[in-house]
């Protein structure tokens, strides 16, 4: 066997002397992401809907406590009890007394002889009191303490015995006191003039109203007041019958057993921090033991690498991200996903960027991981999900085209529907609404599951270079700029280019390469002799019945130069039409370091008297050797279909001698060295070649020439 490819970048080769420690990044950030996945664990109850009779008989898992709304409405009822009237005094019996007091003071003048206040002191004492008797709130003693006891404010609240609202009242001396008190303090008025006014006034009756207004608020801060009563469930208690309808009660005690669930799960201790933390360890273990045994090459490129770890983690996000939604936007959406499909999204994103093997074993470590970590039912949410997967490995690798996702989404579909159509079938819905919402949920499932697809596909393969069959069919669109270029500047250069195309994937697919890599890059790989393409035989113009060869007004080093030219004006050109980066490999690697012979024996032809003086440098391609299969593949390819334009006699046994002498040479010169093909492909390669090319140049029959009729 050949050795592996060596990376010939120093920048990548600098990169990946760096890969271990990159490798060790990589576990410990998907370890600590695996961690967050499965410790935050969501407690899953049996959602009821109110007023909707209960499915299940239901107890309580849990001791537990909940806030019991109808004795807490008791409590606030027993509460409101000590609360009493509040009245006021209407404003129209103030001014009446307010008149006759004021024609009292008309009528009788003597009043100043027993009172030594004047007129405008009196009447300022009027007004004062007239504004104590607005603002005044009458109500009982149990009301003025419950106010008290709530340090609610006290001013202008008065203590009177029960009033009659209809008929007039006489107030109480202890109410005058108060009043008394609020015009000496507050008013500063003179004790005389204050008394004389009172006399007059605390011997009238007056009538008052119920103040409903400030009840309500008063009612209200009691109501505010009182602590929520907690009532006490203990385990094993039977929460609701089957059957019975569902009450506002029975949600708040299911919500008030589901807290004490996730409290007891003592997430936040450091116990169970680290019990998630060495189940995650334990399994990235297992993953990355998995890839050093049977993916090597996936474990030893911090490129592959970070792109398995960045799925698998989108997987696990979208599906934290979907349990959450279900759970925390309301019940019904429980009950309209009972089968949610996630896996197949990381089954078919592996099997196109990375394998079908690591597809096939993360598909059912996920599984595994999502049935225990979810809070789905587990043992639906694992039979369709395995089952799902199994499907998208077998269909997945028919995928050429990005439209073709939702025909791989309906096969998928197809699968998830008979097992929906089972388990509805045993459980007597089959006809049922239940059984339409399944199915219903199953197509916006997939649906989402293939927008997903679309639209992360092109991203992950741009971040990490890969390549798909789709990304790799959308290049052989005649229409891309480059390619229409070639055919209309070098159409000699693109008809090689498709001839070596079809040889080389045939080849490839003989051997199990990427066969359609070979054909796409090979439309691509001498795209840099557009620069210069009247140097190259297959473009030259034929002039006169003659072909004009530019080279001969040329050295051989000089020809050498713009023949080899054609691999970095390709790598330029690459870059400027933004070719993927395998696309670039391809066409630095397709001729290696190989030797231009014609002009280097040319040359030696023109220096026989000083062959040491010849710089044999001067007439290799730069390089690098092919590092892949398909690069080798395409050597070989692109050297023997041009080596066939020359023989005189396409027999198969010239074809297999000038096959066996092209191949032959690379080997001799070293070109394979650095690229995973063994003697066992190798000789598989050869025989293909001969097969192909003897096709390719089939002989056709001749044709008689038309008989000419006698007239």
């Amino acid at each position: 066997m050949f050795r592996r490819g060596k990376k010939f970048d120093k920048r990548r080769s600098a990169f990946f002397k760096e890969s271990a420690f990159l490798r060790w990044m990589i576990a410990v950030i998907a370890t600590i992401l695996l961690a967050i996945f499965l410790h935050f664990r969501e407690v899953r109850i049996d959602l009821l809907e109110i007023d909707q009779p209960a499915k299940n008989y239901m107890v309580a898992q849990i001791d537990f406590e909940f806030p019991d709304s109808d004795a807490t409405v008791v409590l606030k009822q027993e509460a409101l009890r000590d609360i009493g009237r509040i009245y006021k005094i209407h404003d129209a019996e103030i001014k009446r007394v307010r008149q006759r007091f004021e024609t009292y003071l008309v009528n009788h003048p003597n009043w100043r002889n027993d009172n030594p206040a004047t007129f405008e002191e009196i009447y300022n004492g009027l007004d004062a009191l007239v504004a104590v008797l607005s603002k005044a709130n009458l109500t009982d003693e149990r009301t003025f303490k419950k106010r008290e006891e709530l340090d609610l404010s006290t001013d202008n609240y008065f203590i009177v015995p029960p009033l009659d609202s209809e008929e007039g009242n006489l107030f109480p001396k202890s109410f005058w006191e108060k009043v008394e008190g609020v015009l000496l303090d507050t008013y500063k008025l003179q004790p005389t003039t204050a008394l004389f006014i009172l006399d007059f006034f605390r011997v009238e009756k007056w009538r008052v109203y119920n103040d409903i207004d400030a009840q309500r608020l008063f009612r209200n801060r009691i109501e505010h007041q009182v602590p929520e009563k907690y009532t006490k469930v203990p385990a094993g208690t039977r929460i609701i019958a089957q059957g019975e309808r569902v009450t506002t009660r029975h949600m708040m005690m299911l919500n008030a057993m589901k807290k004490a669930l996730q409290t007891a799960d003592n997430r936040w201790t450091f116990h169970t921090i680290l019990g998630s933390l060495l189940f995650a360890v334990l399994i990235t273990t297992l993953v990355g033991f998995y890839l050093w045994q049977r993916q090597r090459e996936v474990f030893t490129s911090v490129r592959s690498l970070s792109l398995y770890v960045t799925i698998l983690c989108l997987v696990l996000f979208f599906a934290k991200l979907f349990e959450y939604f279900l759970l925390h936007t309301g019940s019904a959406w429980f009950e309209f996903v009972r089968y949610p499909i996630f896996i197949p999204f990381a089954t078919i994103m592996l099997s196109l960027l990375l394998n079908t093997e690591i597809s096939l074993f993360s598909s059912f470590l996920l599984t595994i991981v999502a049935d225990l970590s979810l809070s789905f039912d587990h043992v639906h949410f694992l039979m369709i999900n395995a089952l799902t997967a199994a499907t998208a490995l077998l269909v997945v690798k028919k995928l050429k085209k990005r439209k073709e996702v939702f025909v791989v989404s309906c096969k998928i579909g197809f699968s998830a529907f008979l097992v929906i159509v089972i388990y509805n079938f045993s459980n007597y819905t089959i006809f049922s609404s239940a059984f339409l919402i399944d199915i219903l949920a199953l197509i916006v499932n997939l649906f989402f599951i293939s927008l997903l697809l679309i639209s992360f596909m092109p991203i992950l393969e741009s971040l990490f270079n890969v390549m798909t069959d789709m990304t790799l069919m959308e290049y052989m669109d005649p229409q891309n700029e480059l390619l229409k270029r070639l055919s209309l500047e070098a159409p000699g250069t693109y008809q090689h280019s498709l001839s070596i195309g079809h040889i080389a994937e045939y080849v490839a697919n003989a051997i199990g390469a990427n066969g359609l890599f070979c054909r796409v890059t090979t439309l691509y790989h001498d795209a840099g002799k557009l620069n210069t393409p009247q140097y190259y035989t297959e473009n030259q113009m034929i002039s006169g019945g003659k072909t004009f060869n530019i080279h001969q007004l040329l050295t051989p080093v000089e020809s050498a130069y713009i023949i080899k030219s054609h691999i970095p004006d390709g790598v330029s050109l690459a870059r400027q039409y933004r070719l993927p980066e395998p696309f670039i490999d391809i066409i630095e690697q397709h001729h290696g370091t190989t030797l231009i012979k014609f002009f280097y024996a040319k040359q030696c032809q023109e220096m026989k008297d000083h062959p040491d003086d010849i710089d044999e440098a001067a007439f290799r391609y730069p390089g690098p050797k092919p590092q892949t299969k398909e690069a080798a593949i395409i050597m070989m390819a692109d050297s023997t279909e041009a080596a066939s334009r020359s023989l005189e006699e396409n027999s198969e046994e010239n074809i297999r001698n000038m096959v066996d002498r092209v191949v032959s040479d690379k080997i001799n010169d070293g070109q394979f060295a650095e690229c995973p093909l063994t003697f066992q492909e190798l000789y598989t390669v050869k025989q293909k070649l001969v097969e192909i090319i003897k096709a390719t140049h089939h002989l056709r029959i001749k044709y008689p020439e038309p008989i000419k009729k006698i007239k």
